[in-house]
């Protein structure tokens, strides 16, 4: 006696599809990490340029250009706040402190600190972990 009302899927045709499945997720799991990382650092490249621009702008601005630090690691004065100048990259940066700056940080660079340079023209290079604001 033969069935005439056969509906679902065998177990056969199951397991051929969730075979199907790991494999695929196999193959896409390695991709798809790579592009979060990547994702992560473009995130903490955008994070460090707004750093560089918000130091430039106070930088251009005549009221801070006295205070702006040459020469030297100028995170020591933004994160203190205490100067002008620092208070200024901080405000521009809608932060109260260095540190909450440098708690936004994604990629591998998180945990290391954010450093804010000047050299004796007074460019500065922003940089954690291994990356670099204005790109070497």
């Amino acid at each position: 006696m033969k069935k005439m009302n056969n509906k679902g899927f065998s177990l056969v045709e199951l397991i051929i599809v969730i075979a199907i499945m790991a494999i695929l997720i196999g193959v896409l799991a390695p991709q798809y990490i790579k592009y979060v990382e990547k994702s992560r650092v473009s995130a903490d490249k955008d994070l460090l340029d707004s750093v560089y621009t918000a130091c430039t702008t106070a930088a251009a601005d005549p009221d801070f250009a006295s205070s702006t630090p040459a020469n030297s690691t100028a995170s020591v004065a933004i994160a203190a706040g205490t100067d002008d100048w620092g208070s200024e990259v901080l405000n521009t940066l809608g932060v109260n402190t260095f540190a909450d700056v440098t708690g936004k940080l994604k990629s591998k660079a998180a945990g290391s600190t954010i450093t804010v340079s000047t050299d004796a023209n007074g460019n500065f290079t922003v940089t954690a972990g291994d990356l670099s604001v204005p790109d070497k």
